[in-house]
Formats: structure tokens, C-alpha cells, sequence
């Protein structure tokens, strides 16, 4: 069935329209990533379809804690989807959607947060971008900064 984006745990690529369209992961989203498999499937989608495959079964290996900071995560729970509308990959409504669902979950959860999940890191790194957004200074790779 058609999907609007790929989920990058659950996801499987074909190499050939990758290699034909010369289309990479974006540098500009740097670390763990947040958005980045929503920017390469989106971007792949205009050559092809994005399907789920409910058939489809895979064992996910993935981990709570380790990757990268709350505050990192934050900020690019803002930034990111911000970057991709303004590149032209995701739309605006969903922007708007989302950013409203992560400071809403990130402000009610850091009340008591989950043991294994840094809300008010989180927080943080949406007040972060939220200023640089204001400031003009909104961008991925500030991450790299803090």
C-alpha cells in the first residue's frame, strides 16, 4: 500500500534508483539523524512509489538510550522538519503538525519523564531552536555546537 515516507528502522531500499538519481542521505543532517529517512524516501518517491509492505517482517535491534543527547534530539525535532519544508521535501501542515505534537509531549512528559527518555533535554533543545528559528540562525548541523 502507498505510504507518504519510509520509517528508517523499517525500511528497505532498492540500490539501483539510489544510484540513477544520485540521491545520498543529506550531510546537512548530521548525527542520528532525526527526519533523514522522511528526506531520502521523500526525495526517492519522485521517481517511484514509497510502499508499505504489511507481509513484510524485520527484527529491530534498536536501543532507548546511546545515540545522541535530548538536547541535540530537540533541537533537530525542530529544525529538521523546518530545513526539509523549506528544501521542499515535506510539507508545511506536517511541519506545523509535528513541531506542535513534540513540544506538547516534550513539555507534559518532562513533568515526570520517562527513565530511559531525556524530556527535558528535549525540551531544551525545542526552546533552542525555537530561538534560533526567531534569531534567523535555525539550522541542522547546530547540533554540532552543544
Amino acid at each position: 500500500m502507498p505510504i507518504f515516507n519510509g520509517y528508517g528502522c523499517n525500511m528497505a531500499l532498492r540500490l539501483e534508483p539510489l544510484i540513477r538519481h544520485r540521491l545520498r542521505f543529506d550531510e546537512r543532517l548530521p548525527l542520528y539523524a532525526w527526519f533523514e529517512d522522511v528526506d531520502l524516501t521523500r526525495r526517492l518517491g519522485r521517481h517511484g512509489r514509497i510502499v508499505k509492505l504489511p507481509s513484510a517482517r524485520g527484527v529491530h535491534l534498536g536501543i532507548k538510550l546511546g545515540r545522541t543527547s535530548g538536547t541535540r534530539l530537540g533541537y533537530s525535532q525542530v529544525a529538521n522538519p523546518i530545513y526539509l519544508a523549506r528544501k521542499g521535501v515535506y510539507p508545511w501542515f506536517r511541519v506545523l503538525r509535528d513541531l506542535s505534537r513534540h513540544l506538547l509531549v516534550n513539555c507534559v512528559k518532562s513533568i515526570r519523564p520517562e527513565r530511559y527518555i531525556d524530556r527535558r533535554g528535549r525540551l531544551r533543545g525545542n526552546a533552542r531552536a525555537l530561538r534560533d528559528l526567531l534569531r534567523g540562525r535555525l539550522r541542522p548541523e547546530r547540533i554540532l555546537d552543544f
